[in-house]
């Protein structure tokens, strides 16, 4: 496929990377930069520069047989611009558009779409980190997660603590403890373990597998004790996406939402008028006002603030004072090691790996229906579609041990229709299967879906 990527970003390059693996024809446009010079020399690319809102910029980047256009840059109005012209003069087909401003978000509807500002899909990082946390505040103890297959099947992580009903046991006892589950991997000091058939659960180890959601929670507890989860939670703000996980907890939960600027807890503070969320104007990371306003006897505390080197002082200042869960949104892969250093914090959450994921669920097609990133982009878990026939599909009436599965591909639970399958050895991949897999090599990605991907002639039911 051939794909125009807007704004040489870090959500921009990463997204071009992991593309430019998976075997697209990736051109990238952006003003006149030094990193832009470095992208061209370090990545099998081409680069434009100039200003991507003007014609003759995206005439020279080949928008005239461009299949999709992705407008990542930081700024709204030139994603949105760019996508304009690009309908307007060389009809690029599918247009995806990163938006971030809430007066845009707030009329989506009216605004986005072939009868309006053509953009086909729109991506908003502050609703995506406010999903993400809402998740993991969904099931306590996780470290990771992402929903699957019409949202009936989740990939979690649980580090495994003191205390865990299966410590000792085999690996392979978590798959029945209870209800349907696939353990994927398991991650020892930072190290996936091979032949998980014949290891036993540790203290410390990370263990990620696939079940239905409505069985999580308890598989959860087998591996660490479980805490309750309280209705009371701590919000460090000044960001967008503070605001918006503010705003998506209170529909559930008692929302204290900590603004350091006093001018922004001004501006701010009609939205949550008519909500049960406290506002108050202080530094979540000042130990008088944690001590004054008891903030450490809060059910969970989440750091969202620009400033990561804040979200992380401030988690362990909450934590260590009266073992409060909490969460911290990092954006950097290097603070993200000294944040889970110790496993003081008990999530953290990438809105780098979060929104690639959601551009990557909306690019990659071929069969794949979802995509997410996981360990800093080290691994991943896709979503598959099985189509065709024993004739048009190489998977379709085998089994796994009949297949040339690329190393480091592992296979948790499918959806056949309503039900959901576990993948083992006696498992027949059927027309219509929806298959979660975990890559511990994402390298292997391009393989994988090559070999899901139905043969040239075969023709989809209409």
């Amino acid at each position: 496929m051939k794909i125009i990527i807007i704004g040489a970003t870090q959500v921009g390059t990463e997204l071009a990377e992991y593309l430019v693996q998976a075997g697209h024809a990736v051109t990238l446009i952006d003003n006149p930069s030094t990193e832009l010079t470095q992208i061209a020399n370090r990545l099998d690319l081409r680069v434009v520069q100039g200003d991507p809102t003007w014609p003759s910029v995206l005439r020279e980047a080949g928008a005239r047989n461009t299949e999709l256009l992705v407008a990542t840059a930081p700024n709204d109005e030139i994603n949105i611009a760019t996508c304009s012209v690009a309908a307007a003069l060389f009809s690029i087909p599918r247009k995806i558009a990163r938006i971030r401003a809430s007066d845009f978000l707030s009329e989506s509807d009216k605004l986005f779409g072939p009868k309006a500002i053509p953009i086909d899909h729109i991506i908003s990082p502050e609703r995506i980190i406010a999903d993400a946390i809402d998740d993991l505040m969904e099931l306590p103890g996780v470290t990771a997660l992402h929903s699957f297959a019409k949202d009936r099947l989740i990939i979690t992580a649980v580090c495994v603590t003191k205390g865990g009903k299966l410590i000792g046991a085999l690996v392979t006892d978590l798959e029945n403890y209870d209800g349907r589950c696939k353990v994927l991997a398991v991650y020892r000091n930072g190290q996936v373990l091979d032949k998980l058939s014949t290891q036993t659960i540790e203290e410390g180890d990370e263990i990620y597998f696939c079940a239905e959601r409505t069985r999580t929670l308890n598989l959860i507890g087998a591996l660490m004790p479980l805490k309750p989860n309280g209705k009371n939670v701590v919000i460090q703000g000044g960001s967008h996406i503070a605001d918006a996980i503010a705003i998506r907890l209170s529909k559930r939960y008692n929302v204290k939402l900590i603004e350091p600027d006093p001018e922004r807890a001004e501006r701010i503070s009609p939205r949550f008028k008519d909500m049960p969320v406290e506002l108050y104007c202080a530094e979540a990371s000042n130990i008088d006002f944690v001590l004054e306003e008891k903030l450490y006897h809060t059910d969970t505390f989440i750091a969202a603030a620009p400033s990561e080197e804040s979200n992380i002082m401030a988690s362990l200042l909450i934590q260590r004072m009266n073992k409060v869960r909490t969460i911290a949104i990092i954006r950097q892969p290097s603070l993200q090691d000294i944040a889970q250093a110790g496993n003081e914090i008990d999530a953290i959450v990438s809105p780098r790996e979060s929104v690639i994921s959601a551009l990557l669920s909306n690019i990659l097609q071929e069969g794949v229906e979802r995509m997410r990133i996981f360990r800093q982009g080290q691994a991943e878990a896709l979503e598959l579609l099985v189509q065709g026939n024993k004739r048009s599909s190489n998977v379709v009436g085998r089994k796994i041990e009949d297949l040339n599965i690329p190393a480091g591909v592992h296979f948790g639970l499918a959806l056949r229709d309503k039900l959901v399958v576990k993948i083992d050895e006696s498992f027949v991949f059927e027309d219509g299967d929806r298959v979660v897999t975990f890559l511990t090599d994402r390298m292997q990605m391009r393989n994988l879906i090559k070999l899901f991907k139905p043969r040239a002639f075969w023709l989809p039911h209409w």
